[in-house]
């Protein structure tokens, strides 16, 4: 990533189902690409995989959001100021998410970590990369949604409380942002096939949902025209 003239993306949770289609979707458009995720295997399987197919590659970040402290975002956003040197838009895609359970059973150290990944730290990092984003004229911050917990909130526990969470600070960063940005959208892909859906339903059959890669592309494109 040596064009700083291009505009840059940030993707979390980059090696899932729908971050790698992100990125690769991003890369597609023509922007740069940073692809964050705390599975460095599957960051590098993503790269291996783009280069191979002699399609562009993003940039790597191995950071795991719900083990982070504040001091790791700053240092984070420092080597974003010192590499590409700026950011256009912020994807916050990354969730954690272990099973179906009653919130009387939800063990607390599940719970702080889902909301470490999913709430806490998208606040964190968002607050280390405003800076950054600010310098943009049409900078975004994403924020992806899942709502279908939301509708049916029983047995999602901690997960439900941070897509909650996410949609509450989409809404309050828009009052609070203004008109000067940068935007601030919630975008909720719908259904489809990813470990973390399989891990609430089991038996559910790929085939039946979606296809990953278009909904990645529909993503992006509202993003990009702010629809």
């Amino acid at each position: 990533m040596t064009n700083n003239t291009q505009p840059v993306w940030l993707v979390t949770g980059a090696a899932g189902a729908l971050g790698g289609q992100l990125v690769r979707q991003v890369l597609a458009s023509g922007a740069d690409c940073i692809a964050l995720d705390r599975n460095a295997r599957g960051l590098n399987a993503l790269h291996d995989e783009l280069k191979e197919a002699g399609q562009p590659v993003p940039a790597l970040m191995p950071f795991d959001l719900a083990g982070a402290g504040p001091d790791h975002y700053q240092e984070l956003a420092e080597g974003i100021s010192n590499g590409p040197g700026r950011l256009d838009v912020l994807v916050h895609n990354a969730a954690d998410f272990v099973a179906l359970r009653p919130l009387e059973h939800q063990p607390a150290d599940e719970w702080m970590k889902i909301l470490q990944a999913g709430l806490t730290g998208p606040l964190l990092l968002t607050q280390a990369l405003l800076p950054l984003l600010r310098e943009q004229r049409d900078a975004c911050i994403a924020y992806i949604s899942d709502k279908y917990c939301l509708d049916r909130p029983a047995n999602w526990g901690a997960y439900g409380v941070a897509q909650a969470g996410r949609g509450w600070m989409a809404s309050a960063l828009t009052a609070e942002l203004g008109p000067h940005g940068p935007r601030v959208l919630e975008l909720d892909p719908g259904p489809f096939y990813s470990p973390l859906r399989a891990a609430a339903w089991p038996a559910i059959d790929p085939s039946d949902l979606p296809d990953v890669s278009a909904l990645a592309s529909d993503l992006v494109s509202k993003i990009r025209t702010g629809a």
